[in-house]
C-alpha cells in the first residue's frame, strides 16, 4: 500500500519542501507524542492544558513547567513532553499579549474579525488545534504553532501566514495571477540576470548580496527570477514550459509564488499541445495514445449527450476531468504528467469501456442510433467513434475503413446521390426542350 501511495505522490507536478532557514528540522511537536505522560496528570491544571487561561495563569504554568523539568530526567519521555509544552506555554502567552495590545486581533472574541482579503486572497482564520506538523508562514518563513498562534490560510491558493504577519503580505494571491495571466510562462526559464533586477528579490525588495564563501540568492527555473531565501524555499515542481518542448519532467527549483501557481493550475487545461508543439504526438507513443482516447470519447460523447437514460445515470460526469472528452487538444499539467506516468490512458481506456458498454449493449436506444455498412451489408452495427469505422465527411454515413479501401474512399451514398441529381437535372433539361 505504501509502495501505490510513494508511486502516486511521484507522479504529482508539485512537491513542496519547507523553507531553508528550517529545512530538514522537524517541529517540536513531530517528535514528541502529543498525549499526556501519565505522571503529569495531575498537573493538568497547573499547566494550563485544553483551558482559557489569563496571562497571571500563563506565567504560573510556565514556572510550573520549569520545575517539573528539572525535577524529570533529561531525556525522558516526561521532560521531551514538557518542554514542548513549555514552549507552547510561551507562544500562548506572546499571543494574549498581543491580543490584548490589539482590538482587531482574532484572539478577541469581540473582534468578530474571521476573514481577511489581502492582495487578493481570501483569508479564512483557521482553528487553534493540536496538528502532527505545523504549517510554515509564507511570509516569515517561521513555524505556525497552529495550537496557539491565530493564523489565516487563503482558500483560493493556500498561502498561509500568522495574523502578526498579514500587514506585511506582499505576495499577490497565485489564483488571481492565473487567471489574469490565462497561459504558463512558455520560454524555458527566460533569466533577465541580477543586473536588470537590480540586484533585489523580484518579490520582497530585499537587497541581494553576492558573496563568494556563503549566497543566499535563489533562481526560479519557472520565470527565471532571482530571490531571497525568505520567498524561494527551493521547493521543487515540473516546469510546464520544459515538459511541452522538451517532454522533460523531472521536478526543478522555484520560488514559492511560482509553486503556488503551478499548484493552483495543475488540473487546469491550459496548454495546447496541438499547436505549440505538434510533433510530440509522433514521437511519444504515450501521447499519440491519449490523443486517439480522446478522439474516440468526443465521438461517445454525442450519444451520451442526448440518451435520456445516460444523461439519469450521470455517466458523462463520471470523467473527473470534462475537458478531456469535450475537446481534443486543450491540456493540463497534470494531464501530461499522468501521461507520461501511463495513468491517463488507462483511465480514458477504462472510460471508453464503461460508455461503449452503454451504448453497444445497455441502452436499446443508442443502440438503434448506429450503423449498417452499406457496401458489406454486415449486420454487425458500426458506430462512428470506434476506429474501424470510416465516417464520410458529406454525408456522415458509417462504413468500414476496410470496406471503404476497396472503394477507393469513395462513399456510395454520395454516389448514389449524386447520379440521382444528374438523372433528374437531365430530364428537366429534356422537358424544356
Amino acid at each position: 500500500m505504501s509502495n501505490n501511495k510513494n508511486k502516486d505522490d511521484n507522479n504529482r507536478p508539485i512537491t513542496s519542501s519547507p523553507a531553508s532557514t528550517v529545512s530538514g528540522k522537524t517541529s517540536v511537536s513531530e517528535d514528541v507524542d502529543q498525549s499526556l505522560p501519565n505522571n503529569l496528570v495531575c498537573e493538568e491544571l497547573q499547566l494550563a492544558i485544553n483551558k482559557e487561561a489569563s496571562e497571571n495563569d500563563l506565567t504560573q504554568a510556565i514556572n510550573r513547567c520549569k520545575e517539573l523539568i528539572l525535577e524529570n530526567f533529561e531525556c525522558s519521555i516526561e521532560r521531551k513532553w514538557l518542554v514542548r509544552h513549555l514552549i507552547e506555554l510561551r507562544l500562548r502567552k506572546q499571543e494574549h499579549r498581543e491580543a490584548m495590545a490589539d482590538p482587531q486581533h482574532p484572539g478577541n472574541k469581540s473582534s468578530g474579525v474571521s476573514n481577511r482579503t489581502i492582495k487578493g486572497h481570501h483569508l479564512k482564520l483557521q482553528p487553534l488545534l493540536k496538528t502532527a506538523t505545523h504549517p510554515y508562514c509564507d511570509h516569515c518563513t517561521g513555524t505556525i504553532w497552529s495550537v496557539v498562534q491565530a493564523w489565516y490560510m487563503c482558500d483560493d491558493c493556500g498561502y498561509c501566514c500568522h495574523y502578526k504577519c498579514m500587514s506585511s503580505i506582499v505576495r499577490e494571491c497565485a489564483h488571481v495571477v492565473a487567471c489574469e495571466r490565462g497561459q504558463y510562462e512558455l520560454r524555458i526559464c527566460p533569466e533577465i540576470g541580477m543586473a536588470e533586477q537590480k540586484y533585489l528579490c523580484a518579490e520582497c525588495g530585499t537587497q541581494l548580496v553576492l558573496n563568494k564563501e556563503w549566497s543566499d540568492i535563489r533562481r526560479c527555473d519557472y520565470n527565471g527570477l532571482y530571490y531571497c531565501s525568505a520567498c524561494h524555499w527551493n521547493s521543487s515542481a515540473i516546469i510546464p514550459a520544459r515538459v511541452i518542448h522538451n517532454w522533460d519532467l523531472d521536478p526543478r527549483s522555484v520560488s514559492q509564488s511560482s509553486l503556488q501557481i503551478l499548484k493552483v493550475t495543475a488540473d487546469r487545461p491550459l496548454i495546447n499541445l496541438e499547436k505549440l508543439n505538434p510533433q510530440l504526438f509522433t514521437r511519444i507513443q504515450e501521447l499519440n495514445l491519449v490523443k486517439r482516447l480522446r478522439k474516440e470519447l468526443q465521438g461517445i460523447r454525442k450519444y451520451l449527450l442526448v440518451c435520456r437514460r445516460a444523461n439519469e445515470e450521470h455517466l458523462i460526469w463520471k470523467c473527473d476531468r470534462p475537458h478531456l472528452i469535450e475537446n481534443l487538444d486543450m491540456y493540463s499539467l497534470q494531464d501530461l504528467v499522468d501521461t507520461h506516468s501511463g495513468d491517463l490512458p488507462s483511465k480514458l481506456h477504462n472510460f471508453v469501456d464503461i460508455y461503449t458498454k452503454h451504448i453497444k449493449v445497455d441502452c436499446e436506444v443508442c443502440k438503434g442510433r448506429g450503423h449498417i455498412c452499406e457496401v458489406c451489408k454486415n449486420e454487425e452495427v458500426l458506430f462512428p467513434f470506434v476506429i474501424s469505422a470510416f465516417v464520410c465527411q458529406n454525408c456522415k454515413a458509417v462504413f468500414h475503413k476496410s470496406c471503404m479501401e476497396r472503394k477507393n474512399n469513395e462513399c456510395p451514398r454520395c454516389l448514389r446521390i449524386r447520379k440521382r441529381f444528374e438523372s433528374e437535372l437531365e430530364s428537366i433539361n429534356d422537358e424544356d426542350k
